[in-house]
């Protein structure tokens, strides 16, 4: 399945909730359920927020 791409334009401060949201979904919410919850897997979110701190990084946060 081909993902399409979109750019958006985000403040540091809802980039930072962004990350912090996908990281406390992996925290708060059992594995098996995560993919009803919020339609991805356990490793698409990691590669999610990975991809989201590789720009915070990026951007000096």
């Amino acid at each position: 399945m081909s993902s399409k791409k979109i750019s958006i334009e985000l403040t540091e401060q809802e980039l930072s909730y962004l990350i912090s949201c996908g990281a406390a979904l992996l925290q708060n919410i059992p594995e098996e359920s995560l993919q009803t919850y919020c339609s991805f897997s356990k490793e698409q979110i990691i590669e999610f927020i990975v991809r989201l701190r590789g720009v915070a990084e990026e951007h000096g946060m």
